[in-house]
């Protein structure tokens, strides 16, 4: 199995456990729903009209914590903008999944901040309405983390978090409009997730309602070609259940 199956594995095993009282250690496991309604936009390489829309979006994410140590798992289904003009193979659109897995620890003794890293995987699919073209990337790379939670009155808070991937690659392949893979080339990129929110909570259960934005772009590795850039963001609301809280 390769590694990033087994870290995978790994991080939904104990994110999922149920979390167990211990006489040591602050145990609590979060579950949460992440709704979103987000506007887009795709820009590729022999498409440079950028194609906009709006789309709803939703997440499940488990967030098991450890005193000052969190295990973070996201799951974003796939997100898409199709654009307004129509070409002879229909409208170009555009496509975007990915899971993030994150391990972090709070760095000050009031657990206000935090760092981590972790593994993100991304699909990646778009279509060229002018020339029936789809391409399709998978990608799974590591990324970087910084947070706070920073505390109001009253159950009310303040959170803030980026994610940042500086090193994106994957292999890019294409198919004609009969669904035969032709080009396979390399890609590099990068891309920026950030979010902020105001939350408050009642009892075990805490609501966040805020907005997230993401910045995704790749390069042909050989020749520094434009391949891909999205761009979103858009109003967020969540809703997160404490279990194990002691």
């Amino acid at each position: 199995m390769r590694l990033w199956l087994r870290i995978a594995a790994f991080a939904c095993v104990f994110a999922a456990a149920p979390a167990r009282a211990d006489t040591h250690l602050d145990t609590t496991t979060d579950v949460g729903l992440f709704t979103a309604v987000i506007t887009g936009s795709h820009i590729g390489f022999g498409n440079p009209t950028p194609d906009t829309g709006v789309v709803p979006g939703a997440a499940l994410e488990v967030t098991q914590h450890v005193d000052r140590f969190r295990l973070h798992l996201e799951g974003i289904p796939t997100v898409g903008a199709a654009g307004s003009q129509v070409g002879p193979y229909g409208r170009s659109s555009a496509s975007l999944s990915l899971l993030n897995t994150t391990a972090m620890v709070d760095v000050d003794a009031h657990h206000f901040f935090r760092v981590g890293a972790g593994y993100q995987f991304v699909d990646l699919t778009n279509i060229d309405g002018d020339d029936g073209v789809r391409n399709a990337v998978r990608i799974a790379s590591p990324i970087y983390v910084v947070g706070a939670t920073l505390p109001l009155s009253a159950g009310h808070f303040v959170e803030i978090n980026v994610m940042d991937d500086p090193n994106l690659r994957g292999d890019l392949l294409a198919y004609d409009t009969m669904g035969v893979a032709g080009i396979n080339q390399q890609e590099i990129g990068a891309e920026v997730d950030y979010s902020a929110a105001y939350g408050w909570r009642r009892g075990n259960v805490e609501y966040l309602v805020g907005g997230r934005g993401l910045s995704y772009h790749t390069r042909n590795a050989s020749t520094g070609a434009l391949v891909d850039r999205n761009v979103g963001g858009g109003a967020t609301f969540e809703v997160r259940f404490l279990l194990g809280k002691k």
